[in-house]
């Protein structure tokens, strides 16, 4: 005979989401850089960012973003690896262009695999150091990686549990922020004006 009690229940109500109590750009005062990063990271554990296919083409990417509410998501292959990451500022920006002009072909024939931020291009740092880190930290590790996202990681079985968005830091934060891509080819300096044109 075991030991097992019932746990008391109550009818479901009031059911809400888990919301991340994000910061605004619109509210009165700005996030200082001393405050606690966290603040400025988006949460994949309270709100997970759907998968998008690599073939996908860019339109129903973007109807996916808008549809799900997220900024940003995982791209993955046929054997559901994640190989970068799609967001809308990227899919909205003349960027688009500039790549369907390199490929010699309409917008509309760019699949997400053509525009992505391939995982080679990405960032990431731990969760321990994002919890003892201020925001200032944070806006100085993408200033000096040139990444328009940094990925955080759980430090236990290296799983994402958020991002920091360089968009959300220069509008939360007010921030001028610098970030200085390595150019190998001068479409590489017109890539990043384009991109800094859009922020």
């Amino acid at each position: 005979m075991n030991a097992f009690t019932t746990l008391k229940t109550q009818p479901a109500a009031n059911l809400t989401f888990v919301t991340e109590h994000f910061p605004s750009p619109t509210n009165q005062h700005l996030l200082d850089a001393n405050e606690p990063a966290l603040k400025l990271m988006r949460n994949l554990v309270l709100n997970p960012i759907q998968h998008i296919e690599l073939g996908a083409d860019i339109d129903e990417a973007s109807l996916i973003l808008n549809r799900t509410h997220h900024k940003v998501s995982f791209v993955i292959d046929a054997h559901n690896n994640i190989v970068g990451l799609i967001s809308k500022a990227r899919i909205g920006s003349r960027y688009i262009l500039s790549i369907a002009d390199r490929l010699n072909c309409n917008r509309k024939d760019l699949n997400v695999g053509d525009v992505m931020i391939p995982n080679q291009s990405l960032q990431q740092i731990s969760f321990q150091q994002v919890e003892q880190s201020n925001v200032g930290h944070i806006v100085k590790t993408v200033e000096q990686s040139g990444a328009d996202f940094l990925l955080v990681i759980d430090d236990t079985n290296s799983s994402f549990v958020g991002y920091f968005d360089l968009i959300d830091l220069a509008k939360i934060c007010g921030a001028n922020i610098n970030t200085v891509k390595p150019a190998n080819k001068f479409s590489d300096i017109v890539d990043t004006l384009l991109h800094h044109a859009e922020i």
